[in-house]
């Protein structure tokens, strides 16, 4: 990163399921931030199959979790 500035936070209830299929209620808090990068070579790692570079006019056809689509909308993406 070359430049890092913070944005906004954010925070809610989620409910976490867990491998063995117990749930929780858990209180997140997200600290967002806006970022520039050093450059564009994206490594990803085992948690992730692939990675896209995306419009915003496109963003409305991907499937994003609630608090994704919140922080879209705020940064007006969405």
């Amino acid at each position: 990163m070359t430049e890092i500035t913070p944005w906004t936070f954010s925070d809610d209830i989620r409910t976490k399921t867990y491998a063995d299929g117990r749930k929780e209620e858990i209180y997140m808090i997200y600290l967002i931030f806006d970022c520039v990068s050093a450059n564009r070579e994206v490594k990803i790692n085992e948690e992730f199959q692939d990675y896209a570079w995306v419009k915003p006019e496109d963003l409305v056809h991907y499937d994003l979790n609630v608090a994704a689509r919140k922080t879209l909308r705020l940064k007006g993406l969405l």
